[in-house]
Formats: C-alpha cells, sequence, structure tokens
C-alpha cells in the first residue's frame, strides 16, 4: 500500500472571492470563508473540485470515456482514474483533502487582525447577454489581499491502497494543481489569479518532477487510463 502526501502553497497574484453563502459580521452582501480563528482560507472542498475537473478535462482531452454527472449510475461506478482518486456516490475517495489557511498568520494575530485580512470592493451584476450592468444591482464583496499565500504542509494525504502505479495517481493530481492558475468566483472581474507551488511524496518519498511528468504520459493513454 502506497501512502501519498502533497504539501501545497497556492499564492494570489489577485484578490481572492471564496463565498462563505453568508454575510454575518461585515458589510458585504458576500464575505469570504474564513477559519476558527478569522484567518481567510482555500477550503479543502474548493482543492477537490477544483483538481477533479482539471484530472476529467485531461482525460477526455486524451480520448479517455469519463463519465460525467447525469450519467446513468452504471457508467459512473464504472473503473477509471477519475473515481479511484476522487471516488463516486458508491465508492469512497481514498484522498482526504485539507483546507488551506492563510499563511504566516497565527491564530492570536488572526484574531486581532481578522478586519485587515480582507477588504470590501463595490461591484455590480452584469447582464452577460447584453454586456452591461444590470439596474439596482450594486454588491458589496469581501476579498481577500492580493499576495496572500495559503498553506497546508499535508494539503492532500492518503493511502492509495493497491492501486498501481501509484506514480500515475500522483502524477494526475501534481498535473491538474499545475493546470489550476484560477481559485474562487469572480474570475471574469480579473479575481482569483494564483500561483501554485507543490512537494509530491510517496510513502515518504519525494517524487522528482521528472518522474512525475514521465508517469503522467502513461497515465494520459488509453492503456494508462483503464485503472
Amino acid at each position: 500500500m502506497t501512502q501519498l502526501r502533497i504539501d501545497l502553497t497556492i499564492t494570489a497574484d489577485s484578490a481572492l472571492s471564496i463565498g462563505a453563502g453568508g454575510s454575518a459580521g461585515t458589510i458585504a452582501d458576500k464575505s469570504i470563508v474564513r477559519d476558527g480563528w478569522g484567518r481567510p482560507m482555500i477550503p479543502g472542498s474548493q482543492v477537490k473540485g477544483k483538481l477533479r475537473w482539471a484530472v476529467e478535462q485531461l482525460l477526455r482531452g486524451m480520448g479517455q470515456n469519463i463519465p460525467v454527472p447525469f450519467d446513468p449510475p452504471e457508467l459512473i461506478e464504472q473503473p477509471n482514474l477519475v473515481r479511484a482518486l476522487f471516488g463516486s456516490p458508491q465508492q469512497r475517495s481514498p484522498l482526504h483533502f485539507a483546507d488551506l489557511p492563510l499563511a504566516l498568520v497565527s491564530d492570536a494575530q488572526a484574531v486581532e487582525l481578522r478586519q485587515n485580512l480582507s477588504q470590501v470592493r463595490p461591484s455590480v451584476s452584469i447582464n452577460r447577454r447584453r454586456g452591461t450592468a444590470e439596474d439596482a444591482r450594486l454588491l458589496f464583496q469581501e476579498i481577500t489581499l492580493e499576495g496572500m499565500a495559503f498553506q497546508s504542509a499535508h494539503a492532500i494525504r492518503g493511502n492509495l491502497g493497491d492501486l498501481q502505479p501509484p506514480e500515475q495517481y500522483a502524477a494526475l493530481l501534481w498535473a491538474a494543481l499545475k493546470l489550476t492558475d484560477r481559485w474562487g468566483g469572480a474570475k471574469s472581474r480579473g479575481l482569483g489569479w494564483a500561483k501554485v507551488k507543490m512537494v509530491v511524496y510517496l510513502n515518504q518519498d519525494k517524487i522528482a518532477e521528472e518522474t512525475l511528468a514521465a508517469a503522467l504520459r502513461v497515465a494520459l493513454t488509453p492503456q494508462g487510463g483503464s485503472q
């Protein structure tokens, strides 16, 4: 059995807007998600969703038959690389995706600096058909600051079990992270651009990028995608 671990740092080139689904405690119509100490964060659920989408696009682009959510259950549950990594309605993912809190801010600092770790920006809703602002739709949106880094030393971890070869599964996650340069919402307004740095380990051994690149080439062939 092979243990996978990926250390991850996401550094924002532009402000991020990852909504918390409410506006409690701020004047914003849409507030950002925070951890228990008030630090802005990138939820593990977003990391998992972004990477699943990127892996699916990679495999489909190479002609592999990857089911979509509205396919019949018998198709969704067929073995494939995406299901093996991210799970399905009937199979749990072997991986855990951790939240990425704001780095370099201690818990005590976060409580004190809560209001200084973000800003509220006015925005308007756009009618995409007409390309103009909607009437009476001025919004106040909370965003993080540019240059913030979000980090976890165990951002992705889990037991790959008997999945072979494990380097192919690690390579797919590595490639998906490299391809994901936008995070959060309001991307059409220039928000969410970020750089990703990662270190991949299998059984505590650091895997070189050359090894991951070679494994990726195999995983993207029809034979490699059969699981």
